[in-house]
């Protein structure tokens, strides 16, 4: 079940950075302001690290292949 959550986590991550990605470049060509993306994505990254806590007692965004 922890594998099965660990993956979870550093699936949570990749997709949190592709949005982090995706939504720096919809503002930057809409001219928007750039702090309320990052702001939003820090605390998607904040929950998981909170998350990995909780479950596993570390706080970290990915758990590497030898730790799963």
């Amino acid at each position: 079940m922890k594998t099965l959550l660990k993956k979870f986590a550093n699936i949570l991550t990749i997709a949190t950075t592709i949005l982090l990605v995706g939504g720096l470049a919809y503002v930057l060509k809409n001219n928007q302001p750039i702090s309320n993306v990052i702001s939003e994505i820090a605390f998607c990254y904040v929950t998981i690290a909170v998350f990995n806590y909780i479950t596993f007692g570390t706080a970290t965004l990915w758990h590497k292949k030898n730790d799963i």
